[in-house]
């Protein structure tokens, strides 16, 4: 079964995105009739056949509707890395464990400070598409570290940066709500950086032994914290 992504519901019709419709005919040859399943990224698939087409548009006719709750997921924050070919496989990760939200944050030695929002939302509807998530993590613009410690988080406010004083993300993660950790850069973070944090009120924690790049502790630690809610 081929599986599309749409926002756009009105009553018991989907309608694909340009995208998504090119896809769906021209790529996949469908026609008026065929079977096909639409996720729209807040927790609902919906079962239809597809109705109408035009040039680039598909309308589908719903004929059932499946609903999954949605459940508390980690917030990922992590610190921009140079190469974007490492961000979009971290994006895609993320999306098939499931997080609620990717925050690219700027730290004091992150290379790169801009990111083609758009490319990243493709590369997140493709994940939720072939993973079947049934909730579609946002992605936010890039935020300057210290601003990024300014938002609000009610509970599990975490900083992956190795010490031997610190515990492990797995042992000292005890809350019910989901959680923010922050991930750093190469280099990891300033000692400025480390000291506002934890001013913050955020809590120093290892990710294991090894010594991990950005992108791989981003999926440790969402692994780490989504079994916390299991």
């Amino acid at each position: 079964m081929n599986v599309f992504y749409s926002d756009q519901i009105k009553e018991e019709k989907v309608f694909l995105s340009e995208q998504e419709a090119k896809h769906c005919l021209k790529v996949l040859r469908k026609k008026p009739g065929d079977n096909v399943v639409v996720l729209d990224g807040a927790g609902n698939i919906y079962h239809g056949i597809i109705k109408e087409t035009g040039k680039d548009e598909v309308m589908v006719q719903v004929s059932q509707v499946q609903s999954q709750e949605k459940k508390n997921k980690p917030v990922i924050a992590f610190g921009m890395i140079k190469n974007m070919g490492r961000i979009e496989w971290m994006l895609e990760k993320l999306t098939e464990i499931g997080v609620d939200s990717i925050i690219p944050v700027v730290c004091q030695r992150s290379e790169r400070r801009v990111l083609n929002l758009e490319r990243c939302e493709k590369i997140i509807i493709s994940a939720v598409k072939q993973s079947m998530q049934l909730y579609k993590p946002s992605i936010l613009s890039p935020m300057k570290f210290f601003d990024f410690l300014k938002q609000e988080y009610r509970q599990g406010k975490f900083i992956a940066s190795y010490s031997q004083d610190a515990g492990q993300l797995n042992s000292v993660h005890k809350t019910l709500e989901a959680g923010v950790i922050l991930i750093g850069p190469e280099g990891d973070f300033t000692n400025e950086e480390l000291e506002r944090a934890i001013k913050a009120g955020y809590q120093r924690v290892n990710l294991g032994l090894n010594r991990l790049r950005t992108e791989t502790a981003a999926i440790v630690a969402c692994t780490l914290l989504q079994d916390s809610f299991k």
